[in-house]
């Protein structure tokens, strides 16, 4: 299914941090996969892409990609003194915050504490061929995410092979309370921001910076900036050590501009 989509840089969304199962397998070749969903993309020109998928699959990655969010309204927030984050949207040009699904973003954001994101990737990849199920498509089997309950049912000692290192406890532990109920992650999409955190943060293993990355990959709180070393950096040294107020709407966005680009910039 080809589409004309401006403001969509796949290579840009794969390497930003928020998602870690989107991979560019050759140039222009993306593979996304999320729960037990997988789809191809063909970066056919710069506003154009193949999707290799079905126009009811497409309806769940239109609003996967958030493509029907005008992106251009991000950056007509950036004030004309603001060369700096000027710089950050024009390299980061096509970023969309993607809408990911809840249980798997916990999960994948627990894990990435003290990783870099090859090493989440990797882990992630194992547990999902360990625990996950095997899926078929007309590119190959691939396997999808693990529910909770194939997670708690996996033997510690196979877990442990996945890297996991001393977040496999905290995921453990989750997966239990998760299937007990404990935590209705849907119930939480009607929560203040301040309320969503809280509740997030009360997942062992769940501190602030986590629990605002769930909040802004998957319930798209677009105004929750996580902060992590590299945001850090930039608000004392490009910001005087303060988030400018006037983007406190889009803090999320804005946050990923700078994530994007900080690792560039020699000046940080």
């Amino acid at each position: 299914m080809k589409k004309i989509i401006k403001n969509l840089d796949l290579r840009t969304i794969a390497d930003s941090g928020q998602c870690f199962r989107f991979y560019e397998t050759e140039d222009g070749v993306f593979d996304v996969f999320t729960t037990d969903r997988f789809l191809r993309i063909y970066k056919i020109s710069n506003n154009e892409f193949d999707f290799k998928c079905t126009k009811k699959e497409f309806e769940f990655f239109e609003n996967y990609f958030d493509l029907k969010t005008d992106y251009n309204k991000f950056s007509r927030v950036c004030v004309d003194s603001d060369k700096f984050l000027k710089k950050c949207i024009e390299y980061s040009k096509g970023l969309r915050i993607l809408n990911q699904d809840k249980f798997e973003m916990v999960i994948s954001f627990i894990i990435s504490q003290r990783k870099s994101i090859k090493a989440i990737r990797t882990s992630i990849e194992r547990l999902s061929k360990l625990c996950g199920k095997k899926c078929k498509s007309e590119f190959g089997d691939y396997y999808a995410f693990p529910t909770a309950e194939q997670i708690v049912k996996t033997s510690r000692s196979k877990l442990i092979s996945c890297g996991l290192g001393y977040r496999l406890e905290y995921i453990v532990d989750f997966c239990k309370d998760y299937l007990m109920g404990k935590y209705d992650l849907e119930s939480f999409s009607k929560l203040s921001n301040e309320e969503l955190l809280d509740s997030l943060m009360k997942i062992k293993g769940v501190g602030l910076k986590v629990a605002s990355c769930v909040a802004l990959f998957a319930y798209h709180r677009l105004d929750i900036c996580p902060k992590d070393v590299w945001i850090n950096r930039v608000i004392d040294k490009k910001y005087k050590g303060k988030f400018p107020d006037r983007y406190n709407k889009y803090a999320g966005i804005i946050q990923q501009y700078w994530f994007n680009y900080s690792h560039i910039e020699k000046d940080l």
